[in-house]
């Protein structure tokens, strides 16, 4: 690459507001050269059929351990050059965001059982119970995110796993710090994790229970590593971005009126709802950092192999060129057209994600229950966001029940 990156996106103007940051960038091109979030130089795609080209092409890898170009390093130099103690790196190189290909299907079938929407049916009602049990305990002013789809999250997924209760405010607090992503932080705090999954990986083989860590822990292709992987992978992913998905959620139905109104009259488009805040508000705005393992083209650009490729699904969920009201949420167009529409708010391709259907089911009986039990509720003043360039998280949701 001869010429300078057009965009930065730690630019503070990208940091500060990134759907707004992001939508320029698109409006200017689909595919543009750019200084990526970790400082490396590569593109940044930003168009919805680019995205979806970019992420269903199983020559862009995750993984760019013999790649040409800049891509050349492996995972585990990368890693080494953040400051990961060598220890750590079999289990970050074991998780389902470090594999691609026949490796990543493998951990990702082992588990896949478990998010099927035929199984998610059957958790509904413990997910209502949850539910009601935490609006019980609510009232007056509250913090959202911290009262209530921190709380939510945590439960579902830590249940569905197998972690007991008593150690879920040890989750909540290692999730803090990878977010805030302090080096000095991160390194002891995947210790106490990989140390305590172990743990406990060796209490669910020598007394296996009704969970899904006891389920792959009895599968003899795994190994202990695989296990600890994809107990991290599952509680983080489980409960991080689905808290922060149910906050932005709530905050863009609070400030929208109209389909507030649609819902309570036509509580039957829920679902639909659901679908179209992913689109509008969803807690993730750049996918994973890839790499273009041959020649690419995409969106009529050249793309080198070993190049570096970050696709902003943000933007992409956001397109003017796919999207009738890019902007704004509009429940009955995504009850009537979301079959087709194309969003990426919950990825796209083989690293499509995971558990989608139990994300949905969270995310409909939580602002259902809500909203349904505090019909008035309102933010308490302008929510503060974390300038994270990935990520589209706030620091809380103070809103008032009503």
């Amino acid at each position: 690459m001869s010429s300078e990156p057009v965009v930065d996106v730690r630019d503070p103007a990208v940091l500060d507001d990134p759907m707004r940051g992001y939508d320029r960038i698109l409006t200017a091109s689909p595919v543009c050269r750019a200084r990526l979030a970790n400082g490396e130089e590569g593109w940044l795609v930003t168009g919805s059929a680019e995205v979806r080209a970019v992420l269903s092409d199983l020559a862009v890898r995750n993984d760019p351990t013999g790649l040409p170009g800049p891509g050349a390093q492996t995972q585990e130099a990368a890693f080494l050059a953040l400051g990961t103690p060598p220890e750590h790196l079999p289990y970050l190189r074991a998780s389902l965001l470090s594999l691609d290909g026949a490796e990543h299907t493998r951990l990702r079938r082992s588990i896949s059982h478990a998010f099927g929407a035929t199984r998610v049916a059957t958790l509904r009602p413990r997910v209502q119970q949850i539910v009601d049990e935490l609006l019980d305990g609510l009232s007056g002013t509250v913090n959202l995110l911290d009262e209530y789809a921190y709380p939510l999250a945590m439960a579902v997924v830590c249940e569905l796993v197998g972690v007991p209760e008593t150690d879920w405010a040890d989750w909540y607090r290692w999730g803090k710090v990878l977010v805030e992503g302090d080096p000095a932080r991160i390194t002891p705090t995947l210790g106490e994790m990989f140390a305590y999954c172990h743990a406990l990986v060796d209490r669910r083989r020598a007394e296996p229970r009704d969970d899904l860590l006891s389920e792959v822990v009895a599968q003899d292709d795994l190994t202990d590593v695989d296990a600890v992987a994809l107990v991290v992978f599952l509680v983080l992913a489980g409960h991080e971005t689905m808290a922060h998905m149910l906050s932005n959620a709530a905050l863009a139905l609070m400030r929208d009126p109209a389909q507030r109104e649609l819902l309570r009259t036509e509580p039957e488009l829920w679902p639909a709802a659901v679908r179209e805040l992913v689109r509008t508000d969803g807690p993730v705005q750049l996918a994973r950092l890839r790499y273009a393992a041959t020649d690419l083209e995409v969106g009529g650009v050249r793309i080198s192999a070993g190049d570096a490729v970050q696709a902003v699904l943000g933007a992409a969920n956001r397109d003017p060129a796919q999207f009738a009201h890019p902007h704004t949420a509009d429940v009955r167009w995504q009850a009537e057209h979301g079959g087709r529409e194309g969003s990426v708010g919950f990825g796209w391709g083989p690293h499509f994600c995971l558990g989608v259907a139990l994300a949905k089911v969270e995310a409909e009986v939580a602002l259902r229950s809500l909203f349904e039990r505090f019909p008035a509720v309102e933010p308490v003043g302008e929510p503060a966001w974390v300038p994270l360039p990935r990520a589209r998280h706030r620091v809380a949701l103070e809103v008032r029940l009503r």
